[in-house]
């Protein structure tokens, strides 16, 4: 049996000052060989995201065997009959990876603040309270929480936790882990990251065209900066991130069956202009 689990897409309430202005929609997208993982993940938003703030959750099944709905209704907790956690479980018959997935969760949101999360995270309590405050401020705005690590056997965020945002973007269409004073964010690093949905839709979303992992974040990146866009961090928002490392928990097991492409090709051919000729990656077709 294969359990294919890649994110998911929560939707929230905006607050404006006199006014309830909408829903966060919460996207776990693409959930590929998590299962428990992905329980846990929606089960901890849904208890850490206040009712008013929460539009709906949304789970992007990329084509896990038993399906991911199958899997919530054995589950003793019931997460999917939990009038709180309001739960709506999206599916991809084939396997198409990570990008596809959040696509179908993003354009499927109907919360004015989408956010996308990968199916193996845990907030702490008032995560959402500075990214809503960002976006009311900035619409055009995307905003990453602090990712902190995450304990598997807790699923909580680990006592002597290290913290992250922030990457920057090399020649190569890649990205790397780094950190300053200043709170504006050159490259996402993709697993967490919120937005404004009339801004995730006016500026297309995700790739469709990208499949297997990586390079989404690049472009989402270079999107946001060079359309008029800015991206800042959040560093009182919590989320605590399950890093792959040796312990076999952490590994990924799922399979994309849509044919891979060169994703950070397309990076560099869409975003790169001037820069182009110093692009160090893998041939453009």
């Amino acid at each position: 049996e294969r359990s294919s689990a890649h994110g998911s897409t929560i939707e929230m309430v905006r607050n404006v000052p006199g006014a309830l202005d909408g829903l966060h929609s919460e996207s776990f997208a693409g959930l590929a060989e998590e299962r428990s993982n992905a329980l846990n993940t929606v089960d901890r938003f849904c208890e850490r995201t206040p009712a008013d703030n929460l539009a709906e959750i949304v789970v992007v099944d990329d084509g896990s065997k038993p399906p991911m709905k199958q899997l919530f209704a054995e589950d003793k907790r019931r997460l999917d009959q939990n009038p709180k956690c309001k739960l709506r479980i999206l599916r991809h018959e084939e396997t198409t990876g990570l990008m596809a997935a959040k696509q179908t969760g993003g354009k499927a949101a109907v919360g004015d603040i989408v956010a996308f999360f990968d199916c193996h995270c845990a907030p702490k309590a008032g995560w959402h309270t500075e990214i809503v405050d960002q976006i009311n401020a900035h619409p055009s705005r995307m905003v990453v929480p602090a990712i902190t690590d995450l304990d598997l056997d807790t699923f909580d965020e680990k006592k002597d936790t290290n913290i992250n945002a922030k990457c920057y973007l090399t020649f190569d269409a890649d990205f790397k882990w780094y950190d300053d004073k200043s709170d504006f964010i050159p490259t996402i690093s993709g697993g967490l990251v919120v937005m404004g949905r009339e801004w995730f839709n006016a500026t297309g979303g995700f790739d469709e065209m990208m499949h297997g992992w990586g390079g989404e974040n690049l472009d989402q990146s270079l999107r946001a900066w060079l359309c008029g866009g800015e991206i800042t961090r959040a560093s009182s928002s919590r989320v605590a991130h399950m890093w792959r490392s040796g312990d076999p928990r952490t590994g990924a097991h799922y399979h994309v069956k849509a044919k891979m492409t060169n994703n950070r090709g397309r990076v560099a051919a869409a975003w790169f202009d001037a820069f182009l000729p110093v692009y160090r990656g893998a041939k453009i077709d």
